[in-house]
């Protein structure tokens, strides 16, 4: 798989990526990162027609998805946590 552009957003790193006939956009918000792969004959060819799919309304889907993904992220670290900290003994 190789690098075949990155599109600037100010809010994320988005990196596009090419494999064989398949583009993957690749989208990622500190630790947690949503990929789309688009085979050939998806009309998703390149760098160029890969931007053309970050609309406003598919980005604000990209948000919504982000905002539960860190929640999740969050809240299972918390859980890991809480549970290390029930092994020891109270004194």
């Amino acid at each position: 798989m190789r690098i075949i552009g990155e599109i600037n957003h100010a809010k994320y790193k988005i990196t596009v990526l090419k494999m064989n006939e398949k583009v993957t956009l690749q989208i990622e918000d500190r630790l947690v990162s949503q990929s789309f792969a688009f085979r050939d004959g998806s009309g998703v060819k390149d760098l160029a027609t890969a931007q053309q799919l970050l609309t406003p309304d598919f980005l604000s889907k990209v948000d919504a998805r982000f905002a539960e993904m860190n929640k999740d992220y969050m809240d299972a670290l918390e859980e890991l946590n809480q549970d290390e900290f029930e092994d020891f003994e109270i004194i």
